[in-house]
């Protein structure tokens, strides 16, 4: 088991990764919560939009999505570079170890920053301008959505799974650009996905085809009318097989990191 993980080892290994990077990360946690601070201002000043629950969540979800995969991305950035990447895997710690702080900081301590600040943020807004009527509240992260049957957030933990699974397996197979070329694979595979699933899907119910997202979501034409499926069930199954997906990607990473050599 020691040659895997143990505990004292491990803790030296985290502590020696948060001295070295935590000035960078607090500089970035800045940079961002300057970015969705002036962001939301001017939705709220210049495109008088209202802070509702609904706006929230999607505000929320993009912020963890898109900022969660350039971090995760850039998690294993040394190994990009021979002089650093030396350094990284001399280090007195399995790959296991090594790879569970990347993951712990990319993925665990990642969303808890990111949503404490997305929420500090959000009561920065609802009060900077008032609108007229009731006034806005802040949206519970652990309410239901509708056609979901589940917790805002549990879908959002899921879908972030599974793009956090793609970069930090983009951050150790590529050695430059890691989250370009990592988008770039991503939307070419998802497109291509999406466009074989609405031919077949097509083919399946002889029906014409609105819109068919893989694992979650349907839309045809009966009779000329528009027909949209969105069944509790299958959501259900969608995020299972995200969360799947995702625990693949993390496996396939670890053993790539374990590939690695000086």
């Amino acid at each position: 088991m020691n040659n895997i993980f143990k505990p004292e080892r491990f803790s030296r290994l985290f502590m020696k990764f948060t001295a070295e990077q935590y000035k960078s990360y607090l500089l970035s946690l800045g940079v961002l919560m300057g970015i969705l601070i002036l962001g939301g201002t001017f939705m709220v000043y210049m495109m008088n939009v209202h802070m509702e629950p609904t706006i929230q969540m999607i505000f929320l979800s993009w912020v963890v999505f898109f900022s969660g995969s350039v971090f995760t991305s850039m998690i294993f950035s040394p190994l990009g570079e021979p002089k650093k990447a030396i350094s990284v895997l001399t280090l007195p710690a399995t790959h296991f170890e090594k790879f569970l702080v990347a993951w712990i900081y990319s993925f665990v301590i990642f969303l808890a920053v990111v949503i404490a600040c997305f929420y500090l943020v959000v009561l920065f807004l609802l009060n900077i301008r008032h609108f007229p009527g009731p006034q806005e509240e802040v949206f519970n992260l652990f309410h239901n959505i509708n056609g979901f049957n589940g917790s805002v957030f549990f879908v959002v933990v899921s879908l972030y799974a599974l793009f956090h699974s793609i970069a930090f397996y983009g951050a150790i197979c590529f050695k430059k650009l890691h989250f370009v070329k990592t988008a770039l694979i991503f939307f070419l595979g998802i497109a291509v996905l999406i466009i074989v699933n609405n031919i077949y899907t097509g083919w399946l119910i002889h029906r014409d085809i609105i819109q068919a997202v893989p694992f979650t979501f349907l839309g045809f034409l009966e009779k000329g009318q528009p027909v949209f499926l969105n069944v509790i069930s299958f959501v259900w199954v969608g995020q299972l097989v995200f969360l799947i997906l995702a625990l693949m990607l993390w496996t396939a990473a670890y053993f790539r990191l374990k590939e690695k050599q000086v």
